[in-house]
């Protein structure tokens, strides 16, 4: 920590440590934080798309599933391996199955949660009657270094809850194959070989997810405006690329770019100080909320400016300038505290949000709009229909 000392020197000072205690608890509310972490599929497959990476990342998975499929059928032409014609057809069945999953990945315009939990479900199935088809359980016990594999996977685009269970069940498996290998072979390489495929299937996976948990409640945070919990600058543009690319208009919609600044805001802080108008603008980012839709993103842009972007259905221009007129304005304050809005809309039947320049001249008419209405007084809405007329309330 970087401080000032006499003469306004720079000296640093030591960040004080916690008690054992206390470091014990922050430890332990962390995992909790893990623990109920929401599914990150759709936040994780979005990034992805704004990213240009959703191809790759499906040709990774066919890859590994056609490794699968590879390692599956040479093991028929093993002596420690397939051994019977049950275990055969067992064999081939997964061989089958998985060439299936393929499909999916391949051929399906967009790859939902629905879809990943079909996959999970195969690879619960498939992997451990894979592993036990094996002639020498040996074989079996190496085999459960797959579940890691699958464990990745979770740690990116599943719940800690999901995988929890996934490495119980495979720590019961890995249990199960290495009980056989210590009566089959050698006790001491059952323990030996089990303890390192227990670290792949449950170590890996859980820090990988574990560290992802604590940098994505990060990134959020750093998006965040810590006065009023709305998306800051930085989050608003990430949440508007994500939205940009991956997500799709509705019919018979229309995109809606609203930027509200507060009347004389210096004079609020002014005259009933800073705590007060830290208040005030509490107070509007709620109402804002109340403004837009549950999809809505609303963000403090600056010091006492916000922005809302939102669909809204077409032909509700005028009860949307309504209800921004009602809900910014605080009547309940002495001095009333007035807002200029300005509201951009655009028919999705025309324009998509991801078009280029689209939302960059929403951002533009409904910024020039908001200061038309300052210009004019404040105390209103001023409503443009993409690059057509005005309409003030």
């Amino acid at each position: 920590m970087m401080w000032f000392g006499p003469g306004g020197r720079q000296v640093i000072v030591p960040v004080r440590r916690g008690t054992p205690q206390a470091d014990w608890r922050t430890a332990m509310g962390l995992l909790v934080q893990w623990f109920k972490r929401p599914d990150p599929f759709d936040t994780f497959t979005r990034y992805i798309a704004s990213k240009g990476l959703e191809l790759w990342g499906r040709l990774l998975l066919i890859c590994s599933l056609v490794s699968v499929a590879v390692t599956m059928s040479l093991l028929r032409f093993s002596d420690q391996g397939i051994h019977n014609q049950i275990t055969s057809v067992i064999n081939a069945m997964i061989i089958v199955a998985t060439l299936l999953m393929i499909i999916p990945f391949a051929c399906i315009p967009t790859f939902t949660r629905r879809w990943s939990y079909v996959f999970l479900v195969y690879a619960e199935i498939g992997v451990p009657a894979g592993i036990f088809l094996n002639k020498n359980p040996l074989v079996g016990l190496l085999q459960c270094s797959v579940f890691g594999l699958f464990g990745a996977y979770i740690a990116f685009f599943h719940s800690s809850r999901v995988q929890t269970a996934h490495m119980i069940f495979a720590v019961i498996v890995l249990l199960v194959i290495g009980h056989q290998v210590a009566e089959y072979t050698d006790p001491a390489l059952a323990v030996s070989l089990g303890f390192l495929i227990f670290s792949s299937i449950t170590v890996v996976p859980f820090t990988c997810q574990f560290m992802l948990s604590l940098l994505g409640t990060d990134a959020e945070n750093s998006e965040l405006d810590p006065l009023t919990g709305l998306l800051n600058r930085r989050g608003l543009q990430r949440a508007v690329d994500e939205r940009g690319v991956a997500a799709s208009p509705p019919r018979e919609a229309s995109y809606v770019v609203a930027i509200v600044d507060v009347d004389n805001f210096k004079t609020v802080n002014d005259t009933l100080g800073h705590e007060e108008g830290d208040r005030v603008l509490r107070e509007l980012a709620e109402r804002l909320r109340e403004c837009g839709g549950n999809h809505a993103l609303v963000s403090r842009f600056g010091g006492d400016e916000f922005v809302l972007v939102d669909t809204v259905p077409v032909g509700s221009e005028e009860q949307l300038t309504k209800d921004f007129a009602r809900k910014l304005r605080l009547d309940n304050r002495d001095p009333v505290v007035t807002t200029s809005v300005g509201i951009a809309i655009a028919s999705t039947t025309r324009l998509a949000l991801d078009a280029e320049g689209v939302l960059a001249e929403l951002f533009r008419i409904a910024d020039e709009a908001m200061y038309r209405a300052k210009s004019s007084g404040g105390d209103q809405v001023l409503l443009c229909h993409s690059f057509g007329q005005a309409a003030a309330d």
